[in-house]
């Protein structure tokens, strides 16, 4: 798979708490992020589309990807896209790419401002291609890049399998897929299973 705009979505969970996430409060703390060089790659800034409804909420925006705050359809999460071209084979880009949003899910939840009214969960986690000529949304993709997927799965889950949940219904839409594991799973244990964590 060519393709390396990728992103991973890490659901808030449970989803109720989301009527309790106001997005201005994240402005602060990715501002926070960019001046204390939070992240192990360039920040540029912070971008408020806190006005769309099921927007992106609040973006980050980096050199080599943007994390958002992110409400989509109604489910919110912390969605991390890659914009640039990283090393590696696919499952190497793969791996990173679900480490970087696990990372920057977990640093969230530490963050003193936001203590008690965030948590993640990683047992379902959401995964596109944001590239419609390389990845177009059907049974192709998923073939494509099931093993690496799947593998990928595997290891967050510590060895169990898991199901993916391909989201198919509007052809013309991103390649989404949602990889599901058997059991409740937080960030950071998922995080420490890619070899992240500090």
């Amino acid at each position: 798979m060519e393709a390396y705009r990728l992103g991973v979505k890490v659901f808030v969970e449970p989803p109720a708490a989301s009527g309790a996430l106001r997005s201005e409060e994240f402005i602060p703390v990715f501002h926070r992020w960019i001046q204390n060089r939070r992240l192990a790659e360039t920040l540029i800034d912070v971008a408020d589309y806190g006005h769309v409804h099921q927007g992106p909420g609040v973006v980050l925006i980096g050199h080599a990807a943007n994390y958002a705050l992110d409400f989509d359809e109604g489910l919110p999460g912390l969605l991390y896209v890659r914009k640039r071209p990283a090393e590696g084979a696919f499952a190497e880009r793969l791996a990173e790419t679900f480490r970087a949003a696990l990372h920057a899910a977990r640093l969230l939840e530490e963050e003193p401002g936001l203590a008690g009214k965030l948590r993640f969960g990683a047992a379902r986690i959401r995964f596109r291609i944001h590239d419609r000529l390389l990845a177009p949304n059907g049974s192709a993709t998923l073939a494509a890049v099931r093993p690496a997927l799947e593998a990928i799965g595997a290891r967050v889950h510590g060895g169990a399998a898991v199901t993916l949940h391909p989201l198919f219904e509007d052809p013309r839409a991103l390649f989404t897929v949602d990889v599901v594991g058997p059991g409740a799973l937080d960030v950071a244990t998922a995080e420490a299973r890619l070899g992240g964590g500090t």
